[in-house]
């Protein structure tokens, strides 16, 4: 029985609680909340199902202290302070406990973030003896594994594209999306722009991770962003857009490789199916590789009409719940998609 801590109780947090309490094998033993309101009260009840007997706290020190074998950290806006993030990680790490973390996207391959990042989290691993893992849906799934899962049909691969395309009207995280994506703020159009490999982030990540699996090497990075701008006002879950504020944005990475634009992972994210009609339709994840043979693959989540943005942050718990068994059995250090064996639905039939 593996014992696990939550840590964040927000959108995807609420979800992987629920899914750790359900799976067998699992048991949730503590909740780090940063809310004072949410502290004392029961985790089953903060998540919505009914109470476990589990009390959720504030004190970093008392979550420190506990006694477990995992923690999955998933706090929202960690990417916009990802110190602060890798600083509770590391802490995390090296009081003993594997940290599989869906919040600094850039962390599903550290070396994005600089080598000074991957020595600092290998460092923390090996005191603690545990590992750590970064995941999510995309960055993560769709990036990542969906492209590494495909690779093995090929003789040759000129280029890969990997494309979302989602609506995030209904997504209700303002932080997320003004604070941290700009939208309903002013546009700020520029041209494409060159990235440092190093500094290339959650979505140079992917690109690295691939070219590391194909035994390629990127020699160059570059970053691009169109936007697209309110006619009107409306409303969305996380708030009000104004008239010439951002609605839209499509935005990519591209890595060159030997002399050529090799791959690309490009976000299409608008706020309604009335902004920006003429960009790429539809509601998932799309991998599209030329080469020899040629092959495209989509995804498409809620097809029936459902919260395409609830469910994927159901999707990046899950993946995330289902990480913890291979994680806790790897050997310390950082155990990227590359390192753990396929990650599996466990008890999901």
């Amino acid at each position: 029985m593996a014992k696990v801590i939550q840590w964040a109780t927000g959108t995807v947090g609420r979800h992987a609680v629920r899914a750790v309490i359900e799976q067998p094998g699992l048991e949730l033993v503590g909740a780090y909340v940063y809310d004072p309101a949410k502290s004392g009260r029961d985790i089953g009840e903060i998540c919505g199902v009914a109470p476990i007997g589990v009390a959720a706290t504030n004190d970093r020190a008392a979550i420190l202290a506990m006694e477990a074998d995992c923690v999955l950290y998933m706090p929202q806006g960690a990417d916009r302070e990802p110190a602060g993030a890798i600083d509770d990680i590391c802490a995390l790490l090296e009081s003993g406990k594997n940290v599989i973390s869906t919040a600094v996207t850039a962390l599903i391959y550290p070396i994005s973030l600089g080598q000074g990042v991957v020595d600092r989290l290998n460092a923390a691993c090996a005191r603690g003896g545990v590992s750590f893992h970064g995941t999510g849906i995309e960055p993560g799934w769709g990036s990542e594994c969906l492209p590494l899962a495909m690779s093995p049909l090929f003789r040759r691969i000129d280029s890969l594209l990997v494309q979302e395309i989602l609506d995030y009207a209904t997504y209700p995280s303002r932080a997320t999306l003004f604070d941290g994506m700009g939208f309903g703020g002013p546009p700020q159009p520029h041209g494409p722009m060159p990235v440092p490999l190093d500094q290339s982030g959650a979505f140079g990540a992917p690109l690295l991770m691939l070219a590391d699996a194909f035994g390629a090497t990127i020699e160059s990075m570059v970053y691009e962003c169109e936007l697209a701008v309110a006619e009107e006002a409306f409303d969305v879950a996380a708030g009000r857009i104004e008239k010439g504020t951002v609605s839209g944005k499509r935005y990519s990475f591209t890595a060159m490789v030997k002399g050529r634009p090799a791959m690309k992972v490009e976000h299409v994210t608008r706020l309604g199916a009335h902004t920006a009609p003429h960009w790429p339709q539809g509601r998932g994840w799309h991998v599209t590789i030329k080469g020899d043979p040629d092959m495209t693959l989509q995804t498409i989540i809620a097809p029936d009409g459902g919260d395409e943005n609830d469910q994927g942050c159901l999707g990046t718990a899950m993946h995330a719940v289902h990480a913890i068994a291979p994680v806790v059995e790897a050997a310390p250090g950082i155990r990227t998609f590359l390192d753990l064996p396929m990650i599996v639905g466990r008890n999901i039939l």
